[in-house]
């Protein structure tokens, strides 16, 4: 009796045990919830004293101020000296550039000058001949002469280094001012020149309107030659459409004219040349070129 007993109350015991599963897991679920609940606290603790911590105030957030506003002004600084590199190298490209057309123009107007000196001559000679008793004798001279007198001199600069610089608004790249001064200087003096061109051409258009009538079209035509500025003389004699003094008179009149026209521009140019010079050599100085 006593066996059955005993067997009876563990399996009761175990019946029990499968029936009411819960009454085993609750002291792990508390567990748990401590456990949790102290973690929770643990780390607010330790960002409140992280908050109180060496380096997080005020003078943290401070630093970190300046440290931003370092970099930002750095990086400002660096902007402001690649673009201070970059515009000092195109300076340096503009100037030599610069100096490049204004020895061109040196050349030119050697060039220009000589030719007007030749033609200054021929002038001289046509307003002798043509005021000369003996006129009918110099026929070929006085049409080689005649026909140099018509020609007019324009003067073609280098400016397009000048013209890029106003254009783009690139003339505020020239930081010297004595430079940029002699520049300005440099090429206002071509408006002088155009002027008197202006005026050349006007006298030029006189004399032919009156040399027409004294000499021959188809002499004049034959002296043309294909080479540029290049005229040739007539052999023998050839007579002019008229002898007449007042007509003549009036023809070395214009030419006259004409000439002063001529002189005053060879006197323009003769300065601007010696000013382009000077401007290389100022440019060469301040700017260290060879």
């Amino acid at each position: 009796m006593a066996d059955y007993t005993d067997e009876e109350h563990l399996d009761n015991s175990i019946k029990n045990h499968l029936e009411n599963p819960s009454d085993q897991n609750t002291p792990t679920t508390n567990n748990d919830t401590i456990n949790s609940n102290q973690e929770t606290e643990t780390m607010e603790v330790h960002a409140h004293d992280l908050h109180k911590a060496p380096g997080h105030g005020w003078k943290h957030y401070l630093f970190e101020f300046l440290m931003l506003f370092l970099a930002v002004f750095c990086g400002f600084l660096a902007e402001n000296i690649r673009e201070h590199q970059v515009e000092k190298e195109r300076e340096e490209k503009y100037i030599k550039n610069l100096v490049e057309d204004l020895k061109q123009d040196t050349i030119a107007f050697t060039k220009n000058i000589n030719y007007i000196s030749v033609l200054l001559e021929k002038d001289d000679s046509l307003i002798n001949l043509l005021n000369s008793p003996n006129v009918k004798n110099f026929g070929s001279p006085l049409y080689y002469t005649g026909r140099l007198s018509s020609r007019s001199t324009p003067l073609a600069i280098n400016d397009a280094t000048i013209q890029q610089l106003k254009n783009s608004g690139g003339f505020r790249l020239i930081q010297n001012e004595a430079v940029s001064k002699k520049i300005m200087e440099y090429y206002n003096r071509i408006v002088f020149i155009n002027y008197l061109q202006q005026v050349e051409l006007l006298e030029s258009e006189d004399y032919r309107k009156i040399a027409i009538d004294v000499f021959h079209p188809l002499l004049f035509n034959s002296m043309a030659s294909n080479a540029v500025n290049s005229i040739i003389r007539i052999s023998g004699n050839p007579e002019l459409l008229t002898y007449d003094q007042q007509t003549l008179r009036r023809l070395s009149g214009t030419v006259s004219y004409h000439r002063s026209a001529k002189f005053a521009i060879a006197d323009a140019q003769s300065d601007m040349n010696k000013a382009a010079i000077k401007l290389i050599e100022l440019i060469k100085n301040e700017y260290h070129l060879e």
